[in-house]
């Protein structure tokens, strides 16, 4: 990908700048215009798929509601016929009826039956089952519970806790007379099922009143459907029900479509779209309650899709043609304005094959004519800059000379003061000799920095010559106490980092109240705690009073400007005399040191001052526990 990206890139870096412009004409036209046109085909498509979705929708909410007139009606019949306490008289009988008893039942009560079925030609049949062996069959209405015994339908009744129940289910027209008789064709009925019970709600029999389904779904069964669209009937059992003679399910296996309506359906109604063999279609669905099945409106969207698609091919042609139109139009306008600057990079060309007395001609006051100005100048500051080099290369043999005399003088003093100790040796100068080797040691330890690094042992052999060399001046009332482990001594320390704090602990320790006399001792003691290494310098001066020890704390750990202080006496924090810890010490003060030790080391290192006024002030140092000649100490 970055590798594509690069190509990309690079093609477009070569390109001309009038290219260019012209690449990026066609991006900010073309690109919200397709934009633009896909989203306003993307909103007329959804608003004809609502528009589509509207009208299925009260299709099916009128095909439900001629739906459950038909069931009202068939469950008005159910209760006519239970009305007549006759018909369920003959059903209880427990003795046959004899022969005039039943000219009187048919006469009354049977063709009361048949008179309620006559006025509803829609429905199919109307049907008694009865265990009763004293209840004759009389066809087509009261049968013997036994015809049934084999029924799906029948048996699904009986699992269920309803006394009324609607099913779909496949079964004859009519029943044969007799049990067993020849097989009939079987048809598609909606069932009305209720169990009788009676006296005492004690089981009777069971009450069926069928209705076709091409009469009750008349509109699923009708021819007169539109070609892209087809209802359909789903029951409980997920069985389709649909008019097979449509050409509208050769495009379509009904099984696809029960596969999609139980994957996307939620709920008692709504609506779901999928694709099939490359075109897409709209489902809408409701249900019905009482017969728990769902009517489906199945629409295909191929036109739509279709229409939709010549639509954004006749958008987009008509939206190229517009820019290529455009782009010549503005390829020709860019040639006039860019020729001033195809002037200026035939001057840069030359100017590259170095003739920097190229003269550039006055281009106008627009922003080409600024650039001309511009390079104008530049050209008289290269000329400028290499009278400039010329010069300096000069200055730099010069200072090759003057750092080669410098280097001499370093040596010209190494030596002087050798040759002066030698003189003092030879005098019987040996304290003057001693503090020559000190200050010897003390010079070349400053200004040979070959690192910011170095052993603490060489840290403290810079300070124990600091220390010789001012006994000097303090007749020897000066004391370094040493506290350390031999392994100390390899530890990493950062180069003139104690130096500055002891230098700082002499200058104001020394100038207490009789400090003079007693004189100023000085220690520094180490030791490991965890993976750090701590270093305590410590001195017998006068210590600094607990506000300003506070304060120059606080401003260490903040990491801002500091200034500690040793007092010279005990009223000296009121008194204004606080002398602080400036730069003084070597030329590096004490935030110098904070500093440079979390610069090198982290945050988590650093320094930290305690004190106690008129007894001592402490220095702590914390850094990380590393032995130059092993690494990481264990």
């Amino acid at each position: 990908m970055k590798v594509r990206f690069r190509f990309l890139s690079g093609s477009i870096g070569r390109l001309s700048i009038q290219a260019k412009l012209i690449l990026t004409y066609i991006i900010v036209i073309l690109i919200p215009t397709t934009i633009f046109s896909g989203y306003i085909l993307d909103v007329n498509y959804q608003n004809s798929i609502t528009s589509i979705i509207t009208k299925n929708e009260y299709l099916l909410n009128m095909e439900k509601k001629n739906i459950q007139n038909h069931m009202e009606a068939m469950e008005l019949t159910s209760q006519l016929a239970l009305s007549d306490r006759d018909v369920l008289d003959y059903m209880l009988s427990n003795r046959e009826f004899s022969a005039e008893e039943l000219i009187k039942f048919n006469n009354y009560s049977y063709h009361n039956l048949q008179y309620i079925m006559s006025n509803n030609p829609n429905i199919s049949n109307l049907r008694f089952f009865t265990g009763n062996e004293y209840a004759r069959e009389i066809w087509p209405i009261i049968y013997n519970e036994r015809r049934i015994s084999g029924e799906v339908w029948a048996k699904e009744f009986y699992e269920q806790p309803e006394e009324v129940w609607w099913t779909i289910y496949s079964g004859p027209e009519e029943l044969r007379s007799r049990v067993g008789a020849g097989s009939q064709d079987y048809l598609n009925f909606a069932s009305l099922v209720r169990e009788i019970k009676y006296p005492l709600e004690q089981h009777l029999a069971l009450m069926q009143v069928n209705m076709r389904l091409d009469v009750l779904f008349s509109n699923i069964y009708s021819n007169l459907q539109e070609a892209s669209t087809q209802l359909l009937a789903m029951d409980r059992n997920s069985r389709l029900y649909f008019n097979d003679t449509s050409v509208f399910y050769t495009k379509i296996p009904t099984k696809e479509i029960r596969n999609e309506f139980m994957l996307k359906s939620r709920g008692d109604e709504g609506d779901f779209q999928f694709t099939y063999g490359g075109v897409p279609y709209l489902c809408v669905y409701i249900g019905i309650d009482r017969l728990d099945s769902k009517l489906l409106s199945v629409v295909s969207l191929e036109t739509s899709y279709n229409d939709m698609n010549k639509t954004r091919l006749s958008i987009g042609g008509a939206t190229l043609l517009l820019v290529l139109i455009l782009s010549l139009i503005t390829y020709k306008l860019l040639s006039v304005i860019l020729k001033r600057l195809h002037l200026l990079r035939d001057s840069m060309k030359k100017v590259r094959q170095g003739d920097f007395n190229v003269e550039i001609p006055q281009l106008g006051g627009d922003e080409v004519g600024e650039l001309g100005n511009h390079i104008r100048q530049m050209l008289n500051k290269i000329n400028e800059l290499i009278a400039e080099a010329v010069i300096k290369q000069a200055s730099s043999k010069e200072a090759e000379l003057n750092s080669l005399k410098n280097q001499i003088d370093a040596h010209f003093l190494y030596n002087t003061l050798e040759n002066l100790k030698m003189l003092a040796e030879i005098e019987g100068q040996l304290v003057i000799s001693d503090t020559l080797t000190s200050l010897g040691s003390m010079l070349r330890y400053n200004l040979h920095w070959t690192t910011h690094y170095v052993r603490l042992y060489e840290e403290i052999q810079h300070i124990q010559n600091y220390i010789a060399v001012m006994n000097i001046r303090y007749g020897g009332r000066l004391q370094l106490q040493l506290d350390h482990h031999q392994p100390h001594r390899q530890q990493e320390i950062l180069k003139m980092s104690l130096q500055p704090i002891v230098e700082n602990a002499l200058k104001y320790g020394m100038n207490a109240p009789g400090m003079r006399k007693r004189g100023l001792i000085i220690s520094i003691h180490t030791y490991k705690q965890g993976d750090f290494m701590y270093i305590e310098i410590r001195d017998n001066g006068a210590g600094i009073s607990a506000e300003r020890l506070d304060h120059i704390n606080s401003t260490l750990k903040w990491e801002s400007g500091v200034q500690a202080v040793y007092t010279t006496n005990g009223n000296a924090a009121r008194s204004g005399k606080e002398s602080a810890f400036d730069a003084s010490g070597g030329g590096i003060g004490l935030r110098n040191v904070h500093l440079r030790i979390q610069l090198h080391y982290g945050k988590t290192s650093g320094l930290w001052l305690e004190s106690v006024e008129g007894e001592y002030t402490k220095i702590m140092i914390k850094i990380p526990y590393l032995i130059l000649s092993g690494g990481l100490a264990e």
